[in-house]
């Protein structure tokens, strides 16, 4: 009997390496999961040209769970190195006068002008297409509308993010043909740049169904800025309803005022009883109630369009449950961007646990759904970057973009820099100050002092790793420890309409007595004492004693 061959390590590696990248190169390019020869054939049929090169983030290793797990990865353009170069250059030079009324932004601020650029909407389709015939027809239509908003933006002379994942799109699609009624979801702290008029025209007008924005995260902001919220959009959208929504109050205690949130220690906080959650059900049930009545239809779902795009969506391969309700059930679907609390939302509401829910932008990949009650059933859809004309910088601010895959923090810590006194609520020294001490600020020299004083510093030179510092401040402000918010136009915390106190009221009542006492540049102010405390946990070695203080 013959001996066998020896097989090293180094041949064993070879060979996983080989089949590593057979199954690498059967990755789902375009979404619905083939192999490359397939894929390209697909490419040469429907003619698809990219204007712009693409970035997946979030991306899973392919090939040691599913081919398909990148399906739903979050797909965004990718930035120029000459674009990234530019920023880094400017992020060295001196900081703008701080103007804290550049917090002041309405929807059209954000808006793009033309409807059509802001939503790609669903062509038209029939039962008689095949699987293949449909995918292809909305995946030209996709390409052909990102490439008119690449257009747009080169026009302009600016771009913003904004999904380019059709897969996402049609998770989107489907939620609004199952629901009755939708809940737009947005940040308080960033309302108008969540919110998207396209898309609130589009389920108005075209899908007549109503819509509920609901303003998350209530618990970040002063009590005021967020009945000024509800007073703007229920002012300038008069169709919409507005609730004011916390899934997590901070046991019964909202933040009173939002320059010192860095400076409280967060406990991990679990789903519990949440603000707005008895209103919110009661006023989509109010709605679908109303519009039954209106035009005398059961929730069964015998409405017109049916097979032609209309309310009933496309059977997917994928699944998530039924195409019609049961008999007196109402669909509540949950859209919105990315980290807007949509998930947590729906936990908050059930007071338990039933969804997982993530601070990385695009944890849910698919839609969910999950019943309240018999008679009432909740549709999660993944979040979605909407198209808008609002700068790269704002948008990583609001969490719509992960930060550890940002390739430039410096200039989004320079656009925060010059809104909010950064250096103070840092308290932060000048590193030129022995030798320069005239030397002005700068989002290089803020990055560079804030990892030198948390000792974040390069392995080989020791020197302060300004790259973490910078991704260590977004951290901070996407979390929400330091709060940077926009506020309404003509905004004043002491300025409420009467129609609005009794709102006001409930929130503050909500509020900490001990935070309700103080304006708030008071908040950027530190006693002696704690100054005290601050240096002697740093000789200690403790690095994290910035962020901790005492209630």
């Amino acid at each position: 009997m013959p001996r066998k061959q020896q097989f090293s390590s180094k041949q064993k590696k070879q060979q996983l390496q080989e089949k590593r990248k057979r199954k690498q190169n059967q990755a789902d390019k375009f979404g619905f999961g083939s192999d490359e020869d397939s894929v390209k054939k697909k490419e040469e049929e429907t003619d698809l040209k990219k204007d712009v090169e693409e970035r997946r983030l979030n991306v899973q290793p392919v090939g040691t769970a599913h081919e398909r797990v990148n399906k739903y990865s979050l797909m965004f353009g990718r930035e120029s190195k000459e674009e990234i170069d530019k920023n880094i250059k400017q992020s060295k030079e001196p900081l703008l006068e701080l103007n804290s009324t550049l917090l002041e932004a309405k929807v059209e601020d954000f808006a793009v002008e033309s409807p059509d650029l802001g939503m790609p909407k669903r062509g038209k389709w029939s039962y008689s297409m095949s699987k293949q015939k449909l995918e292809l027809a909305e995946q030209k239509e996709f390409r052909e509308w990102c490439n008119r908003l690449d257009e747009y933006y080169q026009n302009l002379g600016r771009g913003s993010y904004y999904e380019r994942n059709l897969e996402t799109w049609r998770q989107l699609w489907r939620t609004l043909e199952m629901s009755d009624v939708i809940l737009f979801v947005c940040d308080i702290r960033y309302p108008t740049l969540h919110f998207s008029p396209a898309v609130y025209k589009y389920i108005t007008e075209e899908l007549d169904k109503q819509v509920i924005l609901v303003l998350n995260k209530v618990d970040m902001v002063h009590p005021s800025v967020s009945v000024s919220w509800k007073r703007y959009f229920e002012q300038n959208f008069p169709e919409i309803r507005v609730v004011l929504f916390s899934a997590f109050p901070d046991e019964q205690k909202l933040v009173e005022n939002t320059g010192r949130r860095l400076l409280k220690k967060q406990n991990i906080r679990k789903p519990g009883w949440a603000y707005g959650a008895e209103s919110l059900i009661k006023l989509a049930k109010s709605h679908f109630e109303e519009k039954k009545k209106r035009n005398d239809v059961t929730p069964t779902g015998e409405k017109p369009g049916v097979g032609e795009g209309g309310e009933e969506g496309r059977k997917e391969e994928e699944g998530g449950g039924e195409e019609e309700s049961e008999e007196d059930c109402v669909t509540i679907g949950l859209i919105g961007q990315p980290n807007a609390g949509k998930s947590s939302l729906i936990n908050g509401i059930l007071q338990d646990k039933k969804v997982s829910v993530s601070k990385t932008p695009g944890h849910t990949k698919h839609f969910q759904t999950i019943f309240y009650s018999p008679g009432i059933r909740l549709c999660d859809c993944p979040g979605l970057v909407f198209p808008t004309i609002a700068p790269k910088q704002i948008q990583i601010v609001s969490g719509m973009y992960p930060v550890a895959q940002v390739r430039e923090p410096y200039s989004v810590v320079g656009y925060i820099a010059e809104r909010i006194d950064l250096v103070s609520f840092l308290r932060l020294t000048h590193p030129c100050v022995e030798d320069e001490p005239d030397t002005p600020w700068s989002a290089w020299y803020i990055c560079f002092a804030w990892a030198d004083k948390n000792g974040y510093h390069t392995a080989r030179t020791g020197r302060p790793d300004v790259y973490r510092g910078a991704n260590s401040i977004l951290r901070l402000v996407v979390t929400g420890r330091l709060c940077v918010r926009l506020v309404p136009p003509d905004y004043s915390q002491d300025t409420v309409e009467d129609s609005y106190k009794d709102i006001l009221q409930e929130l503050i009542s909500f509020a900490s007595k001990e935070e309700s006492e103080g304006s708030e540049e008071d908040y950027s102010e530190e006693s002696s004492e704690e100054e005290e405390e601050m240096e002697k946990d740093q000789k200690t070695g403790n690095k994290f004693s910035l962020l901790q203080v005492e209630d």
